[in-house]
């Protein structure tokens, strides 16, 4: 992995710092600290994750991630880099600097924007499509039947697990509690027993809408969390949802958020849709509205007053 900024980039595979023609040697370590705060930006890297990642299968106390931190600060300042470059979140972790990360982000989008019309321009098949036998085409029916066994049996798979959820759901409101139950770790529903509607938010770092979540919760509307996709348009066809949520990138797929998007308007979904991420530009909004997406959002004020005008503001 190597990270490229205006003053400096590093390079993981010759373990390098280039501050303009001057290269320094790095230690993995503080390679693998600098790639963790990159990964987390515009969040922070709480000191346990950065122990555990940075000194993997050894227990070490914070006092070596303070060093760690020091010694990295110093090591690029002594080869020319006076800029910024670790922000201590007191109590908590570690930041890359907002200079450096507003870089990385621009790079990114960057990268979106030419990638973008590249998947605009395919042809996009939904997912779990099976392409219907003609019957002018009889040599093909042998290859055709044996698709059509395996999505029997992903079919079956499916049902029952979406059965499952189901009947633990009405479980639990048969108890008249609140609901919050965890699916394998990455499908949770939270909604009030009193709710006035249902929010589906897909991203595969929900720890980062937590604040976003607790603002619905109080308005009395239920969000229900998931990471991938496929989860995402099995729960459409099972509740019915005011609004969808979705970050952009996912599970190393720039355009997940996108695609998600499209395969929900081809099955004939029209819930509203609003893609929730740091950086918005043209590219991308027009993107979203040609997929039949309601909006970009990039700020909390923004997402609430925008999604709170699908439910009834008397009641919220």
């Amino acid at each position: 992995m190597n990270l490229s900024f205006s003053e400096f980039c590093i390079d993981s595979e010759a373990l390098e710092l280039c501050v303009v023609d001057k290269r320094v040697a790095l230690d993995e370590r503080h390679i693998s600290l600098l790639s963790l705060l990159a990964e987390h930006y515009p969040e922070h890297c709480s000191k346990q994750d950065c122990l555990a990642e940075v000194w993997q299968d050894t227990v070490v106390s914070d006092m070596s991630l303070s060093k760690l931190v020091s010694d990295t600060r110093k090591l690029f300042a002594k080869a020319g880099y006076q800029g910024p470059l670790i922000q201590t979140v007191h109590g908590r972790g570690y930041r890359l600097e907002h200079v450096l990360g507003k870089q990385l982000q621009a790079a990114e989008q960057a990268r979106l924007e030419q990638v973008i019309p590249l998947a605009q321009n395919q042809t996009h098949q939904p997912i779990e499509s099976v392409a219907p036998l003609k019957q002018s085409d009889p040599d093909k029916a042998p290859q055709m039947v044996q698709i059509s066994q395996s999505s029997w049996w992903e079919i079956f798979a499916k049902v029952l697990i979406a059965l499952v959820l189901v009947l633990g759901l009405m479980f639990q409101l048969w108890q008249g509690g609140s609901l919050n139950v965890v699916h394998d770790h990455r499908l949770t529903y939270s909604e009030p027993s009193d709710a006035i509607g249902r929010i589906l938010w897909i991203d595969d770092h929900p720890e980062n809408n937590l604040v976003e979540k607790a603002y619905f919760e109080q308005k009395k509307i239920g969000v229900y969390n998931t990471v991938t996709s496929e989860e995402a348009l099995m729960l459409l066809t099972m509740y019915q949802y005011q609004v969808v949520i979705s970050d952009m990138g996912r599970h190393g797929d720039p355009l997940a958020g996108l695609k998600l998007l499209q395969s929900i308007r081809e099955n004939g979904h029209k819930t509203p849709f609003y893609l929730y991420t740091y950086v918005e530009s043209e590219g991308v909004n027009s993107a979203i509205t040609e997929a039949g997406g309601q909006a970009v959002v990039v700020d909390s004020d923004s997402l609430y007053r925008l999604v709170l005008s699908h439910f009834s503001t008397k009641q919220t």
